[in-house]
């Protein structure tokens, strides 16, 4: 039995493998350290790295002017957020998002109502009631170099009349 409680691996003249508990400490502490400038150096360079591949495009297609002018009618596109209206040879587009928080409006035999807070809107878009502060808008519809009816939400319009593309 040892003398002392700490004296099994303490012999200044041998070369003991085992490693003293302060010796494993202070390397913890170091590993502790460099885990956590790793974890901050990938939050910089998540910071520094450019969030324009990460927004969807705000140019789409429609598809062939010949397929989307067929019908008459309005459909909604979920994944662009937006209504799809032809009427005799004209297409006009128009937001699905509401102006107030965000949200997708549905359509309604009166224009549109927005499931969160309530909003009305008639049915070219204007609010009529509720907390929403501005009209839903229409996009700007041209045909593209390939011959495709193309959609840029970069460009907006509250002119119902100024929206159709023929």
């Amino acid at each position: 039995m040892p003398k002392y409680r700490n004296s099994l691996n303490h012999d200044p003249d041998s070369n003991d493998p085992l490693i003293s508990r302060r010796s494993f400490l202070a390397l913890l502490g170091v590993a502790a350290g460099f885990g956590a400038l790793h974890l901050m150096g990938a939050s910089v360079l998540g910071f520094l790295y450019p969030n324009a591949m990460k927004i969807p495009p705000s140019t789409f297609s429609l598809g062939r002017p010949e397929e989307v002018l067929q019908r008459d009618g309005k459909v909604f596109l979920p994944a662009q957020k937006v209504f799809v209206e032809t009427q005799s040879g004209k297409v006009r587009v128009q937001t699905a998002v509401c102006t107030h928080l965000g949200c997708t409006v549905n359509m309604v035999e009166t224009g549109y109502l927005c499931p969160c807070h309530g909003s009305v809107y008639d049915r070219l878009g204007r609010n009529v009631s509720g907390p929403a502060p501005r009209p839903l808008v229409f996009f700007d519809v041209f045909r593209g170099a390939s011959g495709d009816l193309m959609v840029n939400k970069a460009k907006s319009t509250l002119d119902a009349q100024e929206a159709w593309f023929a």
